[in-house]
């Protein structure tokens, strides 16, 4: 892909509106000091201070997110509750210019917040929102009907299952691939098998589990896929990533990185640009391509989910050619 057929392709992307349903999130990060000395009077007990607030998309909401900063319209379909951190995250899209019409706010549910308290850069113990509602898949029709009679505005659809007790379930994903056809992809935690209709897009780890093979990686990708009968994106970190259908296989190498690098969220990117680049007519050659440069300023991108815009992605083109 030269740098005019790139150019271009940003240019269709930002044309595109796409369909993101699933498990929508905040991640709620914050400076933790659990060691103050100060004891508080009404409970005897030690204060421990927190400071340096930050919130950004989470779960589905950080796919969104990736596809916004490569300007796409996007559209949400989920749930969230209508509390503080709801209203969050309606606030964070919104600044996104994602359209939360469908991202239906629900009275007595707690939004599924991962809130991370951080010392000298590191995660501490999660205090986790939300992510186990017992009633949230009572909602996941509502969901997928709202997107089925809209289904012809979207160019593409991404499926996303993040928590515990997910928006979906094994009923409801086969129900949802019944009009999503193959202009589609999936990324699931525990749903995966059921994913018979849409691109399953798999990390490594997860893909070892699945084939529970000694054989090569790519001999063991088409003896998946040819079972499968579907496509598959399996992300491989710093060996690229590889497409295959039964009729098709294209490895894609990873740029090598330089320097530190931060690779949470960097699978949300590779959907979100391999996702707009099939949708804007790409080849799999040139959305594996695109992935890979876009994964390429996330993860150079330290403390963050990182994300990429596409005159980074330019930048980044002409770099690693030089």
């Amino acid at each position: 892909m030269n740098s005019k057929r790139l150019e271009d392709l940003l240019a269709q992307i930002s044309q595109l509106r796409i369909a993101v349903i699933g498990d929508f999130a905040l991640d709620f990060y914050f400076q933790f000091n659990p060691d103050t000395g100060e004891i508080s009077i009404e409970t005897g007990k030690e204060v421990q201070h927190a400071s340096q607030s930050q919130t950004s998309l989470g779960g589905a909401g950080n796919v969104a997110k990736n596809l916004a900063h490569l300007g796409v319209q996007v559209d949400a379909y989920g749930l969230r509750g209508d509390d503080v951190f709801g209203r969050e995250i309606a606030h964070l899209a919104h600044a996104l210019n994602i359209n939360t019409d469908f991202l239906k706010a629900k009275v007595g549910l707690d939004t599924p917040t991962y809130s991370k308290p951080m010392q000298k850069g590191i995660e501490q113990n999660r205090l986790d929102f939300g992510t186990r509602n017992e009633n949230f898949q009572n909602y996941g029709l509502e969901a997928i009907h709202e997107l089925a009679i809209r289904i012809e505005n979207y160019d593409w659809v991404i499926i996303n299952e993040q928590f515990h007790t997910p928006l979906l379930n094994q009923a409801t994903l086969e129900f949802l691939q019944k009009f999503t056809n193959e202009k589609a992809i999936a990324d699931l935690r525990s749903l995966g098998a059921y994913a018979n209709e849409v691109i399953l897009k798999v990390n490594e780890a997860e893909f070892q589990k699945i084939i529970n093979s000694d054989s090569t990686i790519e001999s063991a990708v088409k003896s998946w896929v040819n079972k499968r009968g579907k496509p598959v994106l399996l992300t491989l970190g710093e060996q690229g990533m590889i497409y295959a259908s039964p009729s098709e296989f294209h490895w894609g190498k990873a740029i090598p990185a330089q320097g530190s690098i931060d690779t949470v969220g960097a699978g949300d990117m590779v959907v979100a640009a391999f996702s707009a680049a099939r949708a804007a007519g790409a080849s799999i050659e040139e959305a594996c391509a695109l992935a890979s440069l876009a994964v390429h300023v996330t993860i150079h991108k330290i403390g963050e989910t990182g994300s990429a815009q596409a005159n980074e992605i330019i930048q980044t083109y002409h770099a690693t050619r030089n």
